[in-house]
Parts: C-alpha cells; sequence; structure tokens
C-alpha cells in the first residue's frame, strides 16, 4: 500500500489522525481495483477569522495503465474525505467499464463471453 501525503503540516494531530484513519478505510476499496497502484493525497486548510475551516481534498491515483484525480473541499474533514473517494472510485469503475466494453467491442461480444467462462 504506497500511500503519499501532502499538507499535513498544516492540520493538528487530531485532523491528521482522522485523515490517516480515513484514507486507510477507503483505500482498501481502491486497492481491491488496482493493485500496484500508488495514492497521493493533498490536503489543504483555509482558515477564516471564524473558528471554523475548509479542508480541500486532492486524490491523485497513479497505476502504470492510469491515472485518475479527484478533488472536494468542505467545511467537515471526514465529508470531505469520504466524497472525494466517492468521486475517484467513482471514476476508476468508469474506467474498468470502459475497458471492458472495448474489449468486447475488439474480440467480439461472444468470444468475449466465452473467454470469461
Amino acid at each position: 500500500m504506497a500511500v503519499i501525503y501532502g499538507g499535513l503540516k498544516d492540520l493538528n494531530s487530531i485532523e491528521v489522525q482522522q485523515i490517516k484513519l480515513l484514507v486507510d478505510q477507503e483505500y482498501v476499496k481502491v486497492e481491491r481495483e488496482f493493485k500496484e497502484a500508488k495514492l497521493i493525497v493533498e490536503i489543504g486548510k483555509a482558515e477564516k477569522a471564524g473558528a471554523r475551516a475548509k479542508y480541500s481534498i486532492h486524490l491523485r491515483l497513479e497505476d502504470p495503465n492510469l491515472m485518475l484525480t479527484a478533488d472536494d473541499a468542505d467545511w467537515d474533514l471526514v465529508k470531505a474525505v469520504r466524497v472525494t473517494f466517492g468521486k475517484l472510485i467513482e471514476q476508476a469503475q468508469k474506467k474498468s467499464k470502459k475497458a471492458v466494453v472495448k474489449k468486447m467491442k475488439k474480440d467480439g461480444k461472444k468470444n468475449f463471453i466465452k473467454n470469461l467462462v
């Protein structure tokens, strides 16, 4: 599991623990599809004069065959991470469906189904 974090110096220790726990939980879902992938997590924190801060999460999944990116921003750190991973997983599913359809067109539907069985 290769996860590289960026921007952790702007966060406090509780936020860093939350980020690492959430990324570890969500990365398991991505790792099922992409075994040799490297995930780069960039976190930005924009503090206003008030008590709240807005978090910006950027994910980049680098696999030998493709590269996927997703980003989101929210006032809630947990929500921002989960929504961003949802976008990344959605893109991964689209890419895998496109690859299957492309293979079906190339090999022909009957040959493709025959090879699956």
